[in-house]
C-alpha cells in the first residue's frame, strides 16, 4: 500500500488560561468557547467514553464542528511531571501522528486541536480533540457481524493497512483491533480508520522485529475470530509474496504466547490498583473493591461480619485460630486474624500477604477458572477481612463423590469421573496449582449433562509459567486421593488418573507416579467415608 500524500490542512497556535496548543484554521473559537479554561470539566460534560485514572475520553459537542471525540489527560505524580521534561505529552505525540498520517493519505480522524498545561516547565495537564466518528464500530466489533466471505476480505484489508504503515516508517505499538475503527458496509467496502496514536512513532523505517511485534499485537487481539490457518492466511496477505512466512508465522505465535502471559499477569494485578473495575477507595485501613460494590455495602456487611463473629450468631459460618468467616446474603466474609504470637509478628512485617487469597482468585478468574469471585480486600486494626461472592450453593466434591458412588448410577459415576479428570488435567496445564487441594476446597455444580469445578480458599496458590511442575502436581494428586471416600476403587482411580494425564497434556510412567502418590498419601489423613471437615 502506497498512500498518496495531501498537503496538511493549516493550523494556527494559541495560548489560553495557562494552555499553549495548535488548533486548525476555523476551529479557534470553538477551543475558546467549548474547552477552555477547564477541559477536563468540559469532558465530564459531555459523554463519557472511557474513563481511567488519569485520563478521560468522552464524546463532546462544539459549535459549529459539530460531535468531537476529547480526550484529557492529567499527570499523576511528581514522577510523571519530571519525566514531561524530556519527551512529549500524550496529547502532543497523537496531535504530531494525526498530522503525519492525514498528510500521508491514510485514514484517521481529522485532527482539530491539543493543548498542553505547563507550571514550570513540568506538565500538569494536556487535550487532544478530533472529530467524532459517528456510526463506526472497532474491527473486534464488526467482524462478528460480517458474513464469511466478506469477513475474509476485511481481514485482508486489516493486513495490508498494517503492512501499509509499516512501509510508511509509521510503528503504532498499540496496534489492536479496537484501534482501528470500521465504517458500516460489507468486509470489502467499510472504511477503516486508525486511532489512538499516542504511543506511535514515525518518521524512520520499521525494522523486522518492531514490525513482528505489531503484528503479533493485531493477530493476538483477533484471537478468538482467527486460528492458526487464519493467522496464516493473514501474514500470506501482509507479506505480500516476501519470504519468510514460516519464520513469521513461528515467531508470531511465540510473541503471542508472550503476550497472553504479559495479560494474565497485568490483569492479576490490577485488583489490588486504582482502574476502572476497582478502586482503593476502602475508608479506613488498606485495600480494595470493586467499583460496582459500594462502600456503603462493605462497611454494611464488615459490620454485621463484627457482629455475628461468635457461634449462634445470625451469619456464623465456621471459627478457627486463623479466623472466622460469615455469611451475608450472596457475600462472604473470611476474616484473618491469627492469635499466635509468632504469626502476629509475621503479619506486622507482611501485613499484605493475606491478600493473596483475594489476588488469586481475582486471577483465576482471569484466566476463566471457576472461583468464588471476590468483591472487596480490608486490612484494618491488625486484621484482615476478604469479601467473596457466596457459592454455597455448590456442592462440596468429596460429598458428591461419596454420595455417587454409594448409588447405581453407573452413567453419573462415569460423568463425573471423567469431567473431574478433564478439570484438574486442564488446570494443571494452564499452570494453576492449588496449594491445598482436597475435595472441601472444590464446589462443584450441574452444567447441562456436565459439570463446573470452583476453588475455594485460594490462599496459597501458584500460577505457574507453563505447566505445573511435577513434583507440585504430584502433591496436588496425593492431596485430592486422601481426601475421597474409598468407596471409588482403585480401578476408578486409575481410570480418572489416565483421563488426567490426557486432560494434563503430560506423559509418564503410571507406576513410578502411583509409587509417589503413594509416598504422599502416607503422610496424610486418608479418608475412608465421611469427609473430613
Amino acid at each position: 500500500m502506497s498512500p498518496e500524500a495531501k498537503p496538511p490542512s493549516e493550523t494556527v497556535p494559541f495560548g489560553l488560561a495557562g494552555f499553549r496548543g495548535e488548533t486548525l484554521r476555523g476551529a479557534e473559537r470553538a477551543v475558546h468557547t467549548g474547552l477552555l479554561p477547564d477541559p477536563m470539566q468540559r469532558a465530564a460534560e459531555g459523554t463519557p467514553l472511557r474513563e481511567a485514572v488519569s485520563r478521560l475520553t468522552s464524546r463532546v459537542m462544539w459549535e459549529g464542528v459539530g460531535p468531537v471525540l476529547l480526550k484529557v489527560h492529567r499527570t499523576r505524580s511528581l514522577g510523571e511531571r519530571l519525566l514531561s521534561l524530556a519527551r512529549r505529552s500524550r496529547a502532543r505525540s497523537e496531535w504530531d501522528a494525526a498530522r503525519f498520517l492525514t498528510a500521508a493519505g491514510m485514514s484517521v480522524p481529522e485532527p482539530l486541536a491539543f493543548g498542553e498545561q505547563r507550571r514550570a516547565c513540568l506538565l500538569h495537564t494536556s487535550f487532544y480533540a478530533a472529530r467524532f466518528l459517528e456510526g463506526m464500530r472497532t474491527v473486534l466489533v464488526a467482524l462478528p457481524e460480517q458474513e464469511a466471505g466478506k469477513r475474509v476480505l476485511l481481514h485482508e484489508r486489516t493486513a495490508l493497512l498494517v503492512r501499509g504503515l509499516h512501509d510508511l516508517g509509521f510503528d503504532h505499538r498499540d496496534l489492536h483491533a479496537g484501534n482501528v475503527m470500521c465504517g458500516p458496509g460489507p468486509g470489502e467496502a467499510c472504511r477503516l480508520v486508525i486511532t489512538d496514536l499516542h504511543r506511535s512513532s514515525f518518521g524512520g523505517e520499521v525494522g523486522t522485529r518492531s514490525r513482528r511485534r505489531g503484528v503479533a499485537q493485531w493477530l493476538y487481539s483477533l484471537r478468538e475470530d482467527l486460528d492458526a490457518t487464519g493467522r496464516r492466511a493473514w501474514l500470506r496477505t501482509y507479506l505480500a509474496g516476501a519470504p519468510g512466512l514460516e519464520t513469521w508465522c513461528s515467531v508470531v505465535e511465540a510473541r503471542m504466547a508472550r503476550l497472553e502471559r504479559t495479560r494474565r499477569r497485568s490483569r492479576g494485578r490490577r485488583c489490588l490498583l486504582e482502574s476502572t473495575v476497582y478502586t482503593r477507595d476502602i475508608g479506613a485501613g488498606w485495600g480494595a473493591r470493586r467499583r460496582d460494590f459500594s462502600i456503603e455495602r462493605l462497611e454494611h456487611i464488615l459490620a454485621a461480619h463484627a457482629a455475628g463473629r461468635e457461634p449462634g450468631r445470625p451469619g456464623f459460618l465456621r471459627t478457627s485460630r486463623k479466623g472466622v468467616v460469615t455469611l451475608h446474603g450472596d457475600i462472604v466474609v473470611k476474616e484473618r486474624h491469627d492469635e499466635r504470637l509468632l504469626h502476629r509478628l509475621r503479619d506486622r512485617v507482611l501485613p499484605k500477604r493475606h491478600a493473596d487469597g483475594y489476588r488469586n482468585a481475582h486471577m483465576l478468574g482471569v484466566l476463566g477458572a471457576g472461583t468464588a469471585m471476590p468483591r472487596a480486600y480490608v486490612r484494618r486494626a491488625g486484621r484482615s477481612y476478604t469479601l467473596y461472592e457466596n457459592i454455597g450453593h455448590l456442592t462440596r466434591l468429596d460429598h458428591l463423590v461419596r454420595e455417587a458412588y454409594r448409588g447405581s448410577d453407573r452413567a453419573l459415576q462415569v460423568r463425573l469421573r471423567e469431567a473431574s479428570a478433564a478439570w484438574l488435567g486442564g488446570l494443571h496445564r494452564e499452570g494453576i496449582y492449588h496449594g491445598d487441594l482436597k475435595g472441601v476446597h472444590v464446589l462443584v455444580g450441574p452444567v447441562g449433562d456436565g459439570f463446573e469445578f470452583k476453588l475455594i480458599d485460594t490462599d496459597h496458590m501458584r500460577f505457574e509459567r507453563g505447566a505445573v511442575l511435577p513434583r507440585r502436581r504430584i502433591k496436588n494428586l496425593a492431596q485430592l486421593a486422601a481426601s475421597i471416600s474409598t468407596r471409588v476403587t482403585r480401578t476408578e482411580r486409575l481410570r480418572w488418573y489416565r483421563r488426567y494425564l490426557v486432560a494434563a497434556g503430560v506423559r509418564e510412567d503410571e507406576r513410578a507416579t502411583a509409587r509417589s502418590v503413594a509416598d504422599g498419601l502416607a503422610r496424610k489423613i486418608v479418608v475412608v467415608d465421611e469427609p473430613i471437615e
